[in-house]
């Protein structure tokens, strides 16, 4: 509660950084002092962090080799974190739809907290955009979605205006699909023989998606996560990446995580105290792809703030993980 106090005075204050800096710059009182120049820069940096790089969305490019034999190439892309709420508006959300339909992902995966301190009522309008998105898509429901702290658990609603966007929400739930492959994955299929073919289908790779509820707020269903090594490639989507620790077992291709927002304000060493502190981690998960167990986990940095209104040397990100 205190931080969010902070984080909404931050906010608002922003806007009077630019009157303070417009002060220091004209008529060039500041220019020509050591101090003034120092503030001047501080409010650059400050107006940056602020107004400018939680705006700039980064499409980042993983490969990923799996050791199961026969997997068609496959293009997984991930949002996180949008925390559409009292920080992160719906024009940034418009954005990344924008950009994730120009990427024409074969699938595209949501590990939570789409909203933040966002009154219920206005869900279905702000996260509206979602509905544009053209490829398939999974999601689980985040901390902040169910209730963390002092928030209002909104995952009822959520969810109703989630499957009207045709976003299926997979909290505890297992889901069979097959990805249509993309002309390139054709070509892998044509050339690697019948046998394979056979295995993988030419009709689409065969997925097994495992969502889990999330760690902080609920109970997640550790038993679906049992004995799943199979044919088809098994990915988990949950929210805290904290999770992995619990796990019954490791016989999943991928895991696939969000909520650390890569510190979301990346100075050394005071994000690793965020992960602590605001995040509420009692593991070392950062960001980006790890090894667990014989396990992949990826995590990602997400797209919005929540907790201060910025974003420093983390901007807002759509990770594409190429899956081969």
């Amino acid at each position: 509660m205190i931080l969010t106090i902070i984080g909404v005075a931050a906010f608002y204050f922003s806007y009077l950084v630019i009157f303070f800096l417009a002060y220091l710059i004209w008529p060039y009182n500041g220019l020509d002092k050591p101090i003034g120049i120092f503030l001047i820069l501080a409010c650059l940096l400050f107006l940056y962090a602020r107004f400018l790089e939680p705006n700039i969305i980064r499409i980042k490019r993983h490969r990923i080799k799996l050791t199961k034999n026969e997997i068609a190439p496959l293009k997984i892309a991930i949002i996180s974190d949008i925390h559409i709420g009292l920080f992160t508006k719906k024009r940034l959300l418009a954005k990344a739809v924008k950009k994730l339909n120009g990427l024409n992902p074969d699938l595209i995966l949501i590990p939570g907290d789409f909203t933040w301190h966002l009154p219920e009522n206005k869900i279905e309008k702000d996260l509206t955009g979602l509905k544009n998105l053209s490829s398939p898509v999974f999601a689980v429901l985040g901390n902040h979605d169910c209730g963390s702290q002092y928030e209002k658990d909104v995952s009822g609603k959520l969810t109703e205006v989630l499957s009207k966007c045709g976003i299926r929400v997979i909290d505890d739930k297992t889901e069979e699909i097959k990805i249509n492959p993309a002309p390139f994955s054709r070509v892998f299929l044509q050339k690697a023989g019948r046998d394979i073919q056979e295995r993988c289908g030419i009709k689409g790779q065969g997925i097994k998606l495992i969502g889990l509820s999330d760690f902080e707020t609920r109970q997640p269903d550790y038993s679906l996560i049992k004995n799943i090594s199979g044919s088809s490639l098994n990915i988990i989507l949950t929210h805290n990446p904290d999770a992995v620790y619990e796990f019954p077992s490791y016989d999943m291709d991928l895991v696939i995580c969000g909520h650390t927002h890569g510190g979301q304000v990346r100075i050394y060493p005071f994000y690793k105290y965020a992960y602590k502190y605001i995040a509420l981690m009692k593991r070392d998960f950062d960001k980006g792809l790890r090894e667990f167990r014989g396990t992949k986990v990826f995590i990602t940095a997400g797209l919005g703030m929540a907790g201060l209104p910025f974003r420093f040397l983390m901007p807002p990100v759509i990770d594409v993980l190429e899956i081969e």
